[in-house]
């Protein structure tokens, strides 16, 4: 009998142990992509709806005269832009997440109109915004992979 009862109570632990760590894992994601909306919502407010106000032949122009207060404005933004990319690439943000939010926009627009600023900051060979880069990169490899998996 006392047998039953110590394998009974092993088992409940067992299953008590799994729910525990399904939790964990279901709350940490769900956390992750909390973190990923309210990060980008920031970056939203702080950097992407200033750099809209710009046309892409308009940062054309502006990238041509590094002295210029648009040009160091613009550079302000694209180091939020980076950082919210470092922290994308670091996997802190939801990939997921991040894709069905700037899908689009962030491998669009956002690509045209910050090229030729980045092209102008890494005249000297090194790549001064290798985030936003392999975010772009990662953007466009997984518009591949879902219009694959459409097709």
């Amino acid at each position: 009998m006392e047998i039953l009862i110590s394998v009974i109570a092993l088992i409940l632990s067992v299953i008590s142990g799994g729910f525990a760590f399904f939790t964990f894992h279901w709350t940490a994601a769900r956390d992750r992509k909390q973190a990923t909306l309210d990060a980008y919502n920031r970056l939203q407010e702080q950097a992407l709806d200033y750099i809209n106000t710009y046309a892409p032949a308009q940062m054309k122009e502006i990238a041509k005269d590094a002295h210029a207060p648009e040009y160091k404005t613009i550079s302000l933004y694209l180091a939020r832009i980076e950082h919210f990319c470092v922290g994308v690439n670091q996997k802190i943000y939801d990939p997921e997440t991040v894709y069905e939010l700037a899908h689009g926009y962030f491998d669009g627009g956002l690509k045209r109109r910050v090229d030729p600023i980045i092209s102008q900051k890494n005249q000297s060979g090194e790549d001064f915004y290798a985030n936003i880069h392999k975010v772009f990169v990662w953007m466009e490899n997984e518009t591949q992979k879902r219009e694959i998996k459409r097709s």
